[in-house]
């Protein structure tokens, strides 16, 4: 059984990682927490079934008893603490972004390649069913040639059910570079890269129109591929639409077209022409998947999914976004 210890016991953790834990409980043993809010730290050690609580996560690092971390801070504070779980030599899953600049994943990467440990990125839709049958379908040459995308995040950010994750300070007046764009917008270009590799132009335009943060809330880019694709990525999240889409990506091939999101994917070959719905069985998004990888990882079974290079990447793209948008021009992206 891997010990583990947590750095960070916010609503990230409490949401979405503690139910999987929990299913995993034959792999994972909650033994130690650390957060800046001791009181927290102590509740949720608590909930964990008496973990040791540390004042300070550097303790954690130390602390002989714990085999793998999971870090989940403010994304200000990503690369810092990441850059220090990585050195401390233990195994680690730290929340995406990787780190809140190009610099400071550039220096996570350098420091990964003088270390043995299992380095993971929690980015779940590396694990998502429905890209995973997607991309089959996409190597399988099912809709030939990609030569278009769009892809569309349309959801309001302020509404009720997402108020436990907007209501933090550190996302409503955010300190890294990008705001809610970068935090929220990793998902979508990992799918997109990971569906239809990188990305070589950027041009975007960034919006700034909530009341509820500061800073950038929505993007716009028109990308062209390596590959020679192009298309573009609408990420709106301030869009208050009765039928909200968390995840839309349509992509066109010479033979026929994807649709994927929700947990579905349909494979069309055009008007009149005959269509394949297949429908994700327990869809979750990714999560199991993804503390399974990084379980079978750490034991040596299987390749790691989610990379920190891969991370580093998504980063890019957003990055490159940004300095797009504040130009006014478009930028060809570098991988360097």
């Amino acid at each position: 059984m891997i010990k583990l210890g947590i750095i960070g016991a916010g609503a990230i953790v409490y949401k979405q990682h503690w139910p999987v834990l929990q299913q995993l409980s034959k792999e994972f043993q909650v033994v130690a927490v650390a957060n800046r809010n001791p009181q927290n730290a102590a509740r949720f050690a608590k909930l964990a079934g008496g973990a040791r609580v540390h004042e300070d996560y550097r303790e954690l690092l130390h602390d002989e008893g714990v085999d793998a971390i999971l870090t989940a801070v403010p994304i200000e504070l990503n690369g810092p603490v990441l850059l220090d779980a990585v050195r401390s030599g233990k195994h680690v899953l730290a929340e995406k972004p990787i780190a809140a600049t190009p610099k400071e994943a550039r220096r996570i990467l350098d420091e990964c390649r003088e270390q043995h440990s299992v380095v993971a990125i929690a980015e779940n839709f590396r694990y998502r069913s429905d890209l995973i049958k997607a991309q089959q379908l996409l190597s399988e040459g099912k809709i030939g040639t990609v030569f278009a995308f769009q892809l569309n995040v349309k959801f309001e950010l302020d509404s009720k059910e997402r108020r436990v994750w907007i209501s933090r300070g550190w996302r409503q007046d955010a300190r890294h570079p990008g705001g809610f764009v970068l935090d929220a917008g990793v998902h979508p270009i990992a799918a997109l890269r990971d569906l239809l590799g990188e990305v070589s132009e950027v041009d975007a335009f960034v919006l700034d129109v909530s009341s509820v943060i500061k800073g950038p809330d929505s993007l716009l880019l028109h990308l062209k591929l390596a590959s020679g694709a192009v298309g573009q990525c609408f990420l709106c999240y301030t869009a208050k639409e009765q039928k909200e889409s968390g995840f839309d990506f349509v992509i066109y091939g010479t033979r026929g077209s994807l649709r994927v999101g929700d947990g579905k994917v349909i494979l069309s070959g055009g008007v009149g022409r005959s269509h394949r719905v297949y429908e994700m069985a327990g869809f979750d998004r990714g999560y199991l998947a993804q503390w399974k990888n990084f379980c079978a990882a750490i034991l040596g079974r299987e390749p790691l999914v989610s990379t920190p290079e891969k991370a580093y990447g998504d980063v890019l793209v957003i990055d490159a976004a940004l300095r797009s948008a504040k130009l006014a021009r478009r930028l060809r992206l570098s991988q360097g």
